[in-house]
């Protein structure tokens, strides 16, 4: 099959690729990079005539600080436009997101009936934040929105406002199939029209190892935090359990703090850390916790009764569910310390649980038959993809377009 996968905000969609191509299949990843993380594709939009001239860098400063709106998603937008326009027909196209870039909703539209257009099977992943999602949080035992009433979330807020759900209602008139990527959205899409269920995260277990046993005596603690999502993580309730846990035990712990640092980084940062803290708020494991697990590293992260009953574990055997409760992380923390055994058992059980139920070659195959379960929409766009119109060679990856 010839794949488009737009947007990219872990490393979802590069893994997929990766188990899709082994599989021989012909797949193009595009996407934003998604700012700071710099996240890899074979096509990258980015706003470069803005981020290369000085007067536009100040006016973009300047009219984000009146109006709250980036300029720089109107370049990337037409960016988008401009590429689509070469295309030729897709047999599948997946959005990361029914709003994968970002730009104004005018432009974000044009780009979905563009890609309506060059594909009889068009998907929608329930990943990040989402109109059916965020309506439905009071469905989710924490959410950060819940607990925080005094804190703005205006980046998560924005997808409740009546703007968003008229493109959300735009999206959904447009997609085929609605498949989940983790238990936070499983339960709340179930009986949601088109919804197929839900598929693990893939990850590509060929570009992790696990941490051989070290010979220092101190036990290193990794705490990650996205600037931008710091309350919306749980990232306080992190910082208030490392300020207890330092002041008791600081010759036998070394903490590595890093804020909003590129994706290639963030992974060799973390690669000698123990423990990683993840997030409070969530029912199952996003996708920087998985890429941990599968190095053998304790995480904590959702893995709650759920989570456990899904996959027919015992609690905290393969990662350590955890709340937004500081006492509860400290408590948490001072039991691997005292029990160093322990970390390398969950951590050998974490990888083992990635292997059995993250294998991206396995997790491709789960996507290729959601995506033959769809029955085209319109009879013009039924047919395959003419092969002559196929270039079978692979894209190369470019810096940006």
């Amino acid at each position: 099959m010839r794949i488009l996968l737009v947007g990219e905000y872990s490393n979802l969609h590069n893994s997929l690729k990766s188990g899709l191509v082994e599989a021989g299949h012909q797949v193009t990843l595009i996407s934003t990079g998604d700012a700071f993380k710099k996240l890899p594709a074979d096509i990258i939009f980015s706003a470069k005539r803005i981020e290369n001239s000085s007067v536009m860098r100040f006016l973009r400063k300047a009219i984000f600080k009146v109006f709250r709106f980036d300029i720089a998603f109107l370049e990337i937008g037409y960016r988008c436009l401009d590429w689509l326009v070469d295309q030729k027909k897709y047999d599948v196209i997946q959005l990361i997101n029914e709003y994968p870039f970002k730009t104004p909703y005018f432009l974000e539209k044009r780009i979905l009936k563009r890609l309506r257009i060059l594909t009889p099977k068009l998907v929608v992943l329930a990943c990040g934040d989402d109109y059916i999602y965020l309506k439905n949080i009071d469905k989710l035992p924490h959410h950060p929105i819940l607990q925080h009433p005094d804190i703005e979330f205006p980046f998560s807020k924005k997808y409740l406002t009546i703007r968003h759900k008229k493109y959300h209602d735009f999206v959904f008139q447009q997609k085929d199939l609605i498949i989940s990527s983790d238990l936070d959205y499983h339960p709340i899409y179930k009986g949601v029209k088109d919804y197929y269920g839900l598929i693990p995260n893939p990850v590509n277990l060929s570009n992790f190892q696990l941490k051989p046993q070290k010979e220092s005596s101190k036990l290193i603690i990794f705490h990650g935090v996205n600037r931008i999502n710091y309350h919306k993580k749980g990232n306080d309730y992190f910082d208030a359990a490392l300020t207890s846990i330092q002041q008791k035990y600081q010759d036998q712990i070394e903490v590595i703090f890093v804020t909003s640092i590129p994706y290639a980084e963030y992974i060799q940062t973390y690669k000698e850390a123990d423990i990683i803290l993840d997030q409070t708020y969530a029912l199952d494991q996003g996708y920087n916790a998985l890429e941990a697990m599968a190095q053998g590293k304790v995480v904590f992260t959702g893995a709650g009764k759920l989570f456990c009953k899904t996959y027919n574990l015992e609690p905290n055997s393969v990662a350590i569910h955890t709340i937004p409760n500081a006492e509860r992380i400290t408590a948490d923390l001072e039991k691997l310390i005292l029990n160093p055994n322990r970390i390398r058992e969950i951590g050998l059980a974490a990888q083992l649980f990635i292997k059995k139920h993250h294998n991206y070659k396995i997790i491709a195959n789960k996507y290729v038959e959601a995506w033959n379960s769809i029955t085209a929409k319109a009879d013009e766009s039924s047919a395959s993809v003419d092969a002559q119109n196929i270039d079978t060679k692979p894209h190369k990856p470019i810096e940006s377009i």
